[in-house]
């Protein structure tokens, strides 16, 4: 993985809980890192592709390897919330080098 691909600054969220006064649990994204990764869109016929298979998958976001990353998180990219869609892929050569992460937006 070349450096210099790694260009965009990507902000992981976590989500949290809390409870209220009077018992209700309270959902809230917490920021937790902010890393260096590739943000690549999906092409349109990507797109729709996925959508035929039942994904909503619209983006691809590749990272330097790292064990706290899972599908319960969420992904901003200049100003704009993604969810994780299913666990990172590890990379082919040795699994430990970089994770593709594919991601959909957040209504």
């Amino acid at each position: 993985m070349q450096a210099g691909k790694l260009r965009h600054r990507i902000k992981i969220f976590d989500q949290m809980q809390s409870r209220s006064k009077t018992g209700a649990v309270a959902i809230k994204w917490e920021h937790i890192l902010t890393i260096w990764g590739q943000f690549v869109p999906l092409s349109a016929k990507d797109v729709m592709t996925a959508k035929a298979a039942g994904s909503q998958t619209v983006a691809r976001l590749i990272i330097r390897y790292r064990g706290d990353i899972h599908s319960g998180q969420r992904v901003e990219h200049v100003g704009k919330v993604y969810e994780i869609d299913g666990e990172p892929l590890a990379d082919n050569r040795s699994g430990m080098e970089y994770l593709t992460v594919m991601l959909r937006s957040v209504a």
